[in-house]
């Protein structure tokens, strides 16, 4: 996976996340609120009914009889000394206990002693014991313990129901989210699957969310602009190239007309050179308009490669070089273009002829096992050049022939591309080796 993608922020943690913050502080809310809405106490009085009611709670037992009983706990115990007005009574919905003062002056309460439930507190606790109703008062306490004691009561609780709700809302919200972003996956494998001469839009825009399909109509009408533009150019090429092909022909028999010598054999070579760029331009224009397309046709690789070898051999001597045909099966039949595949080996062997120097020696082979190699003794490419010379426009710097376009490698890479075949530079040591596989 593409590291920028790794990093890049998820949508659904994201609402995930939101979700999540906003249940925390609904949370957070319900339990500052808890001590406001308790009435007619100060939220220091309810706060230290609370610290009191948790230890109350923690000091109920039962006798081996099953009555309520009152094991007090050295919290409680500690409470109780510093506390000699408080009093309770707990009641499990069968037995009634007291615990407290002894002697309280209040009216007459549930088990026969006086209370006043005005300044009472009353609290239903789930205990050791069961669930337990409790009334208190005459409690105190420090604020900040009491504040902590009703934390520790109450924050356990509100973090078990958010990881409810984190869980719960994570389940729901993460198919939710992928279904939804289904259209901007399609508009994203659309964008990857583009290609030059798309007359369609690029990416879809059906049911594409109203939040992203700005972007989605944007990039189709950049997409649009930029298509429209490469056309101008493409089709800018293509006029300048048939436009170049009357004046070279007309340089051509005009030339032929001049006496021989050193100064005829430069102009012809130049000559030859624009003709060459000529075709490749138009080559190029033909390739991007889809015209290398192989048809259902099947051509002999051997025999085609023979006869590019026959044709090319007199100017290979007359350049002082050498070339030779090899193969060792008698026929390669693959489906394809027979003009375009001839082009290939036309730019492949005018290739080691321009660049491999004088006297160069070009080999061409059809290994046994359907390859079919170019080699030349000539300078080489280095290695870290060995897939910048398949760019467009990717020129030599060495041997005689540098004034090329750069565009043969580029145009050969691309033919053979569209017959399913792929092409490999190596070292020839000395030398350039191009390796073909179909």
């Amino acid at each position: 996976m593409d590291r920028r993608k790794r990093g890049a922020p998820s949508l659904a943690r994201r609402i995930i996340l939101g979700l999540v913050v906003i249940q925390a502080l609904v949370e957070l809310i319900t339990l500052v609120a808890e001590p406001i809405a308790s009435g007619r106490l100060s939220i220091r009085q309810w706060l230290a009914a609370e610290q009191a009611s948790q230890l109350v709670a923690t000091s109920l037992g039962r006798r081996e009889t099953g009555e309520l009983a009152l094991v007090p706990t050295s919290e409680m115990t500690a409470y109780l000394k510093a506390n000699p007005d408080f009093w309770f009574f707990a009641s499990d919905g069968t037995e009634l206990l007291r615990g407290g003062v002894d002697q309280p002056r209040f009216e007459r309460g549930p088990d026969g002693q006086r209370v006043d439930p005005r300044q009472g507190s009353m609290f239903a606790l789930d205990t050791a014991v069961g669930r337990v109703s409790v009334m208190l008062g005459g409690q105190h306490g420090e604020f900040l313990d009491s504040v902590w004691a009703w934390l520790r009561d109450r924050l356990w609780d509100r973090l078990i129901n958010l990881a409810i709700a984190a869980i719960g809302v994570t389940v729901v919200i993460v198919p939710v989210v992928q279904f939804l972003l289904r259209p901007v996956r399609l508009a994203a494998r659309a964008a990857m699957a583009l290609e030059p001469g798309q007359s369609a839009p690029a990416l879809p825009v059906q049911g594409v969310p109203a939040e992203i399909l700005p972007l989605v109509s944007a990039t189709n009408a950049a997409f649009a602009r930029l298509e429209r533009e490469h056309n101008r150019q493409r089709q800018f090429i293509a006029n300048a190239a048939h436009e170049l092909r009357t004046p070279i022909a007309i340089l051509g028999i005009r030339l032929d007309e001049l006496p021989e010598g050193r100064v005829k054999q430069r102009l012809r070579l130049d000559v030859r050179r624009l003709t060459m760029l000529a075709n490749q331009l138009l080559d190029l224009q033909r390739l991007q308009h889809g015209g290398a397309a192989p048809p259902d046709r099947m051509v002999d690789m051997v025999a085609l490669v023979r006869d590019v070898a026959a044709e090319m051999g007199p100017l290979v001597i007359d350049g002082g070089g050498n070339l030779s045909f090899c193969t060792a099966r008698p026929q390669l039949k693959v489906a394809g273009d027979e003009q375009a595949l001839r082009g290939v080996f036309h730019n492949l062997i005018g290739n080691a002829l321009a660049h491999g120097g004088k006297g160069v020696k070009i080999e061409v082979l059809v290994d046994a096992d359907g390859a079919i190699v170019v080699a030349d003794c000539g300078v080489g490419v280095g290695a870290e050049d060995h897939e910048r010379v398949f760019e467009a426009f990717q020129r030599a710097t060495s041997g005689e022939g540098s004034a090329g376009a750069g565009l043969g490698l580029y145009i050969v890479r691309e033919v053979l591309a569209a017959h399913g075949a792929q092409i490999e530079l190596r070292d020839g040591r000395p030398g350039a080796v191009f390796r073909i596989r179909f």
